[in-house]
């Protein structure tokens, strides 16, 4: 169904009367369309073309747009026909272009003048715009430059006989939001001024053989002869040449509806517009000056939407100041395009101001909350960890929202934080990957300690075996491996369980803890178990030989046997190549066991000394004493010190004893050389 508009004919009939009209108006509206229905003035039917009038009928809510023609066919001179449109305020402001109303017009006549009696339907579309001639934009822009830079003062312009007129007359009414469109007034062709009293004329047009149009004594007005350079004209051109290129109509009627005032707010409105067409950065910043410092715009909540939605559109490259401007006024965005931006301004405000992005994360608006945190997620833990800087607050509230930044070591290394600080945030420490990023990323060493307190020893441990088969160089490695070792329980059970240890942190294992400081209450020693893995991947270095045995002599081990076999012939064969005899090694040698001054020097001799007192009281088992040394002579030496320790005698006869009863191939030599020394220094006692 299409508007309705009524219409109305007026013409000469022994004086100029209405011939027929649809519309009920206010008795003062018919009396101005009848004076505004009648010719505009002495000398404009001699121009021998039609022309425009266009005004407002406030009390019948009506507004008239009328075409009048010469009549010459009349049989006095200088009648006119006048065929006037009625159109609805409310239904004016629906229409994307009033203009249309235009090919409703049709030329009266005498034998059609009874035929204008009824209303008509508006149905059709706008007729296609073709785009402007140079001639037509040089009006346009003159008729513009006046109107909306004199928003004050009534505008003059000669014309010429061209049709183009009336079209760009049109063309700047359709660009007219509804407010401004249904009080604007206006006539294409007139010699004087038709304003009435209280109701000027915003924009009239004379032939161009008057010298100017004819105002009343006390007014003047403004003839549109220049054409301004600012920006606003050129929008506004650009979209009177191409009106369906983009949604410039509708901001119009978005702002022009918010905005104060009439005419003198289309500069701003271009102006904005102009602006936020621009993609350069600079752009952005103008259009927020512009709508906080120019008047019609600094109300229109309207402007602020536009702005800071376009704003927010382009967040990635905004200012600071910008992006504040933005956050300050997110309630004037939806929550759709929140969504849709979201991302875009929370990388942008990590990157320039981190606690901005934390205040919004908190933010008490569920939707600008939820928003923000789901954006957040979308920055990498890399990107955020460039930028923490240790001892703010907001690091702890970031933390809350983004717990998986403690899986970066960058986080460690930026913020060296306590354990108990991150857990006061509300985020349990647990996890491989977290333990690992911490000790890849600490230096601090009450930071150090307060971690691997709270994972504990064992999973520092473990965490540390496993960097260290990949990294060559762990720098921090000591200092964790000294505060874990605080934990032997963590300590033992990470050697009783690690399989291809490190030699390195073994050894650095070793250096912290004493070699009876492991508990050995049941079962296979965690050294032992340690060491033998070590071992079998090769060598042993000589320092880890020596600690094993020292703790294969120590009170704790309940491995004595398989300790001092693991260990002795490694540091029997040292002795004898003199590896001892630096000061390194002086509280080594201090701790084995006395002998006369004279075989002071012979560390072999004390290391048997050792190993026989040692098998004696801990009772080691035959199988582990006689394999404690490959070497027979070694062996031979070795018995002679059991011999002489108190007890041995009745120990080397009992391990006797049972290896005679042994069906292991491997001990039967042994057994042998164990029994014939037994036979002879029995005999030698006897």
């Amino acid at each position: 169904m299409g508007t309705t508009v009524h219409q109305a004919l007026h013409g000469y009939s022994e004086g100029h009367r209405q011939f027929a009209c649809s519309a009920k108006l206010a008795p003062n509206d018919a009396r101005h369309v009848l004076v505004m229905s009648d010719s505009s003035g002495a000398g404009v039917t001699a121009e021998g073309i039609s022309y425009l009038t266009g005004y407002p009928l406030q009390e019948s809510g009506l507004y008239a747009l009328a075409r009048t023609w010469p009549a010459p066919e009349m049989p006095r001179p200088g009648c006119v026909w006048t065929h006037t449109l009625f159109i609805e305020f409310a239904d004016l402001a629906l229409l994307d272009s009033p203009s249309q109303l235009e090919q409703l017009f049709r030329v009266p006549s005498v034998e059609t003048s009874r035929t204008y009696g009824v209303s008509v339907d508006l149905t059709a579309a706008a007729p296609a715009t073709r785009a402007l001639t140079p001639n037509e934009v040089s009006l346009f822009q003159r008729l513009a430059t006046a109107l909306y830079e004199h928003p004050r003062e009534q505008v003059w312009a000669r014309r010429a006989g061209d049709r183009f007129v009336d079209d760009m007359v049109l063309r700047l009414w359709d660009l007219q939001w509804p407010r401004l469109r249904r009080s604007f007034r206006f006539c294409t062709l007139t010699t004087r001024d038709r304003s009435q009293e209280g109701s000027l004329f915003d924009l009239q047009l004379c032939a161009e053989s008057l010298p100017r149009l004819r105002f009343p004594e006390q007014a003047d007005g403004i003839e549109a002869n220049t054409i301004s350079i600012e920006p606003w004209l050129v929008q506004l051109v650009e979209y009177a040449d191409r009106p369906s290129a983009t949604g410039f109509r509708e901001a119009l009627r978005l702002l022009g509806t918010d905005v104060l005032g009439g005419r003198e707010a289309m500069r701003s409105i271009c102006s904005l517009q102009a602006v936020l067409a621009r993609r350069e950065p600079a752009a952005v910043e103008e259009a927020i000056a512009l709508v906080q410092s120019s008047a019609p715009l600094s109300s229109s909540k309207v402007a602020q939407v536009m702005v800071v939605s376009a704003v927010l559109s382009r967040s990635d490259e905004l200012s600071p100041d910008a992006l504040g401007y933005v956050v300050t006024n997110l309630d004037l965005v939806s929550d759709e395009e929140l969504a849709q931006h979201a991302s875009r301004l929370a990388r942008s405000l990590w990157t320039s101001s981190p606690p901005r992005l934390v205040e919004l994360l908190f933010d008490q608006r569920p939707t600008v909350q939820a928003a923000i945190r789901e954006a957040a997620q979308d920055i990498s833990v890399a990107e955020l960890a460039q930028s923490l800087v240790p001892g703010t607050e907001w690091l702890w509230r970031l933390l809350q929202v983004r717990p998986d930044l403690t899986e970066t070591p960058e986080f460690w290394r930026r913020t060296q934080p306590r354990a108990s600080e991150i857990e006061d945030a509300g985020i349990k420490l647990q996890g491989g990957i977290t333990l690992e990023s911490a000790v890849l990323g600490l230096h601090d060493e009450l930071a150090i300690e307060s971690v691997a307190r709270c994972f504990g020893a064992l999973a520092v441990l473990e965490t540390l075996q496993r960097l260290m088969t990949t990294l060559q160089e762990l720098p921090q490695v000591l200092t964790w491996v000294k505060h874990a070792c605080r934990d032997v329980g963590g300590a033992a059970s990470f050697l009783a369980h690690v399989r291809t240890p490190s030699a390195q942190l073994v050894g650095a294992i070793s250096n912290e803890l004493a070699p009876d400081a492991i508990p050995n209450d049941y079962g296979i020693d965690p050294w032992f178990t340690a060491l033998a893995d070590l071992q079998s991947q090769g060598t042993l270095p000589l320092e880890i030989v020596a600690y094993g045995f020292r703790r294969g002599l120590g009170y704790r081990t309940r491995s004595a046997g398989p300790l001092l076999r693991l260990t002795f012939d490694a540091m029997h064969c040292s002795a004898i190549a003199g590896s001892f005899n630096d000061t390194k090694w002086q509280q080594f040698r201090d701790s084995l066991p006395w002998v006369k001054p004279a075989d002071a020097w012979d560390v072999a001799l004390r290391l048997r000394l050792a190993v026989g007192k040692r098998s004696v009281e801990a009772a080691v088992r035959a199988e582990d004493y006689v394999g404690i040394t490959a070497d027979d002579q070694v062996f031979l030496s070795l018995m002679t010190a059991t011999w002489e320790h108190w007890g041995g005698q009745r120990y080397l006869k009992k391990i006797a004893e049972e290896l005679q009863e042994t069906s292991e191939s491997q001990l039967i030599p042994r057994c042998t050389l164990l029994v014939s020394y037994i036979d002879r220094h029995s005999r030698w006692w006897k």
